[in-house]
């Protein structure tokens, strides 16, 4: 009986530690993963901001265009 416990104990040990693995690389590739995103995102933000400075006039429009539009698909139907 003790050889099937000491086995046992062998075979769930070697599990939790490629458990604790995989669950580490699952973590270290999810921090890779928002550090990418993070950078990516930054960088359009710096363009959007460039952009917007360089044509204020022209993001007015085209947000009040958008605005203009939504609120008329938002409206509904009006019947009388």
């Amino acid at each position: 009986m003790k050889a099937d416990e000491t086995k046992e104990s062998c075979t769930a040990e070697s599990i939790a530690n490629a458990a604790g693995e995989r669950a580490k690389y699952c973590v270290d590739a999810g921090v890779n993963a928002l550090n990418v995103a993070s950078g990516k995102a930054r960088q359009i933000g710096k363009t959007a901001d460039s952009y917007v400075r360089d044509n204020p006039w022209l993001v007015i429009g085209v947000a009040a265009g958008v605005g203009a539009l939504a609120g008329f698909l938002l409206r509904g139907r009006r019947e009388s």
